[in-house]
């Protein structure tokens, strides 16, 4: 007799595990059906045992167990993608259930649960070596023709390949790229598509007898066929991690499958992230093609400080100005409308400005609900006046929370004093998107322009519109933040007016994804980057715009050693969801529970929907995975989530 527990599949819905005894084994990964109240419902095997082995968690449980009467097997994943589910699911210490679910497209399941797809057959070669694991190191274009040449290569051995991105958009430019004169054997997936599409799209991937390029998020690995080669292309970027819990890093999950289905496992980026420059000095990756050290680009670059232009003002007028578009930067669209050319001015925030401080004391003005700092906005409207017919166009400025939504007016409209000490000397810090659009109408009243930011643009058709809009006009202006950036085919001129507020972020990634937005919008730049900034230490700046990948890396590995930081330590975020009253007794008992290790509490506590609040503790670890540890995190109960080398510290 056996003892399985398993997780029903209902709607895509977890409801949590349910256990019960059959006469017949069943394997983890596999699909039954299992009676739950009057119904029978698919569910998947997350766990099994001889019931020899579970007599005593028997005898104690408070309810009789239900029996299986048939199991009827369900084999919809291959064993590779099953064992790297489950290895995934460790190195993160999540739940194997919940990280099969996330990995796999829910269309694609409940077309399997539906019998509207036919059950996969994989057959794996056998290998009696390690399967490679390669990089390469260079800008977009050259590693799209690098992978364009091992595809056809590929093709002739009757070799198929996937290419797996972060984002769909990503995922659309590469299958697009790369699908010219092979556009019957090239399939692209992403959460975008419709239903009809998806299942019409895996049906003849699957069916193809001809080699095939498969381009997708890792989710899309789900297919059953095997792949010579498996990329993961943008290896640097932000986004191989869902939102929501499961927080698992799906790079880690295409190196886990590739390695158990035997495939060679690429690894592309205009910068390779530290961890993995760390183990190509370790030699356990090897180059593809080549590991660039330094990338060329022929166009004009500068690094400009706003302060030279502001002392030499306050000098002449004595009056000190905030210069958002400096002299060079009017010049450089001045040039640009007389010559038809488009430009890209590039903020690292929306808004007017992400903070706004007291002149007298330093007090950040907050969010009286979370107490985040709260973003000045400008907003339009339309009201009515005295008369029948006649409108009029109103505007005011509105402080807005970008954690919880909370928005208010200034007091006195436009007027606000500091709430610790009454002054009224509050000044506006950092420079937002509708904050350059104002310099842009002051200066340039008749140049179009559009704005790209998440204020603007909430869909993916109007992130294409928007685009089209500026491509098509002659000298227009866009005004976005980097989420712009891969929408983004090519500019003439590209300014980067502030990202210094970056660097406040606590993340210690944050050097890397600056230099590589800079790396990428060099690449999209056909004729300037300039690049305006506060800071004292340009380094960065410098080294970016010189295509110095060699001395950032070496840079950036000595700094991450130094202060014990990924991939010298492993960092892990635990964090709790509930009420503030209940906060500190509940992070008492965690520290009780996972004691000896030391717990840092940074004590901070943000608002989220629905009245909850959020806080975390951070652990610093030398060696990882830990067994012990991995049993205790799976063990917390489900307002705590885990969440391993998060993407920052907040």
């Amino acid at each position: 007799m056996h003892i399985l527990t398993v997780l029903p599949i209902t709607r895509g819905v977890l409801k949590g595990t349910y256990t019960y005894f059959s006469k017949d084994p069943a394997d983890i990964g596999l699909v039954i059906s299992v009676p739950i109240r009057s119904q029978e419902m698919p569910a998947l095997v997350v766990e099994t045992q001889e019931v020899f082995d579970a007599k005593s968690t028997i005898k104690s449980s408070g309810y009789a167990l239900r029996k299986i009467k048939q199991i009827k097997p369900l084999t919809i994943w291959n064993s590779a993608f099953i064992d790297a589910v489950d290895k995934t699911a460790h190195i993160h210490a999540q739940g194997f259930g919940e990280t099969l679910l996330t990995l796999t497209p829910k269309t694609i399941l409940d077309a399997y649960l539906s019998k509207d797809l036919a059950l996969p057959h994989t057959t794996f070669p056998s290998f009696t070596h390690h399967p490679r694991i390669l990089a390469i190191q260079n800008s977009a274009t050259v590693r799209l023709e690098s992978y364009q040449r091992l595809v056809r290569e590929s093709f002739v051995r009757h070799e198929s390949t996937f290419i797996c991105a972060p984002t769909e958009q990503e995922v659309e430019r590469i299958g697009q790229i790369l699908s010219h004169g092979i556009e019957d054997y090239v399939f692209v997936f992403h959460s975008g598509l419709s239903k009809k599409r998806t299942l019409e799209r895996w049906r003849a991937a699957l069916k193809a007898e001809h080699a095939v390029l498969v381009v997708g998020t890792p989710q899309y690995l789900a297919l059953g066929r095997y792949f010579a080669s498996i990329i993961l292309d943008e290896e640097h970027a932000r986004g191989w991690k869902p939102m929501v819990r499961p927080l698992i890093d799906m790079r880690i999950f295409a190196e886990q499958y590739a390695h158990l289905a035997g495939s060679t496992l690429i690894l592309g980026a205009p910068i390779l992230r530290a961890e993995t420059q760390k183990r190509i000095k370790e030699g356990t990756i090897e180059e593809f093609e080549r590991i660039a050290v330094h990338t060329e680009k022929h166009i004009t670059t500068a690094i400009i400080d706003p302060r030279i232009e502001e002392k030499a003002i306050k000098e002449k007028a004595g009056k000190r100005v905030v210069q958002m578009l400096t002299n060079e930067v009017r010049a450089l669209i001045q040039t640009a409308r007389e010559k038809n050319q488009n430009i890209v001015l590039v903020s690292a925030r929306k808004g007017l400005a992400p903070i706004t401080v007291c002149g007298d004391c330093g007090t950040v003005v907050r969010c009286t609900t979370c107490d985040n700092p709260l973003v000045i906005h400008h907003v339009k409207s339309r009201e009515k006046t005295t008369t029948h017919t006649t409108v009029k166009k109103t505007s005011a400025r509105i402080f807005t929370c970008h954690t919880c939504g909370f928005v208010r007016v200034p007091e006195d409209d436009e007027h606000e004093t500091c709430r610790s000490c009454g002054g009224w000397r509050l000044g506006a810090l950092g420079i937002g998107t509708e904050r350059i659009q104002e310099e842009v109408e002051k200066f340039f009243p008749d140049t179009p322009h559009v704005i790209f930011d998440s204020e603007h643009i909430t869909t993916r058709t109007q992130a294409k519109k928007c685009i089209a809009q500026f491509e098509e006009h002659p000298h227009c202006i866009l005004i976005g933040t980097p989420m712009a950036v891969p929408y983004l085919t090519n500019a003439d001129h590209i300014v980067i007016i502030s990202l210094d507020s970056l660097f406040a972020i606590p993340d210690f990634r944050i050097n890397e994804h600056i230099f590589a937005l800079v790396l990428t919008l060099r690449e999209k730049a056909t004729a300037s980057l300039l690049i305006q900034t506060r800071a004292d230490d340009t380094t960065l700046y410098t080294q970016a715009l010189a295509g110095d990948l060699l001395t950032f890396s070496e840079n950036e590995l000595a700094l991450r050693k130094a202060f014990s930081y990924p991939p010298y330590s492993t960092i892990i975020k635990i964090i709790l969801r509930g009420t503030k009253e209940e906060f500190p007794e509940k992070i008492a008992l965690l520290k009780t529970f996972l004691a000896p290790l030391e717990i840092i509490t940074p004590n901070t506590v943000s608002k989220e929907p629905k009245n909850t609040y959020r806080t975390h503790t951070i652990l610093k670890l030398k060696i990882w995975p830990d067994e012990k540890l991995i049993t205790k995190l799976r063990a917390l109960p489900p307002e705590f989530t885990i969440d391993v080398n998060p993407d920052h510290l907040l």
